[in-house]
């Protein structure tokens, strides 16, 4: 067990979003859900800049976020097997030339519907581009790998659309926010069902419990910029426990 724990932490090291080439499905599968997860993470920054929310710190994340972005994409580009990934892929970058440029513009509450929709499509040409590669795959882990990616894109979301109702969109984006809060639990208690989590998937999942428990009970006062800075803060604690939990499904999956 200790083994598998100091592989474990190598091979989230390795397989972070400072990837190397793509070699597996599976890290294949953990990086695409990955960049859905960065559009939220994008969207969130954005807004917190506007409101002037740990403004330069959000602006920075925002940059990085951006570059990882397009690295990510690179190396999935490179790797992809399939003309049918490969579509997926190229309807997805086209989407990220009209994306980016909004994102490199100061932040303004009279865009942030905008920035949300565009990313929003974003976003699901993300997923459809995971789910090309779950699809047409037999490994035992890759709906494991898909499905803690989802829930580690929730994380993020939930945290964006805090922020957009904060900023004077609450009844535009309440049932898009309540929503998220639901499919995190409900996703969240799927992966606690598999059979094939080991201890530390297990422990790691319970502690994930134990702080979306305490980010809900935050979130349910009103939205309001004063909650912001606690929320995004949570919420990142949650992502990179997620991002734990992926890698660990991804190890075991190049394991077998």
């Amino acid at each position: 067990m200790k083994r598998l724990g100091f592989l474990g932490v190598i091979l989230m090291l390795l397989f972070s979003v400072a990837h190397a080439e793509i070699k597996s499905t599976e890290q294949a599968i953990n990086i695409t859900s990955n960049q859905g997860m960065l559009t939220q993470q994008m969207l969130k920054n954005y807004i917190l800049v506007g409101l002037g929310v740990r403004g330069r710190k959000a602006d920075q994340e925002l940059q990085q976020a951006i570059r990882d972005y397009e690295t990510a994409q690179s190396e999935i580009l490179a790797y992809a097997k399939t003309d049918a990934v490969r579509e997926s892929l190229n309807r997805a970058s086209a989407q990220w030339k009209q994306v980016k440029p909004l994102y490199l513009k100061q932040p303004s509450k009279a865009q942030a519907s905008d920035v949300r929709q565009q990313t929003e499509l974003l976003l699901q040409l993300w997923s459809a581009v995971t789910m090309e590669i779950v699809e047409n795959t037999d490994t035992r882990f890759g709906r494991l790998i898909s499905t803690a990616g989802f829930v580690r894109m929730l994380s993020q979301r939930v945290s964006s659309h805090y922020a957009l109702r904060a900023w004077g969109y609450n009844d535009q984006y309440t049932e898009a926010f309540i929503s998220s809060l639901q499919l995190f639990e409900q996703n969240r208690r799927d992966l606690e069902t598999s059979d094939l989590n080991n201890t530390q998937i297990k422990s790691e999942l319970d502690k994930i419990q134990r702080d979306f428990k305490r980010f809900k009970g935050l979130s349910n006062s009103d939205s309001n910029k004063a909650m912001l800075a606690l929320i995004a803060r949570s919420a990142e604690k949650i992502t990179k426990s997620m991002d734990k939990v992926t890698a660990m499904y991804m190890y075991q999956g190049l394991s077998f």
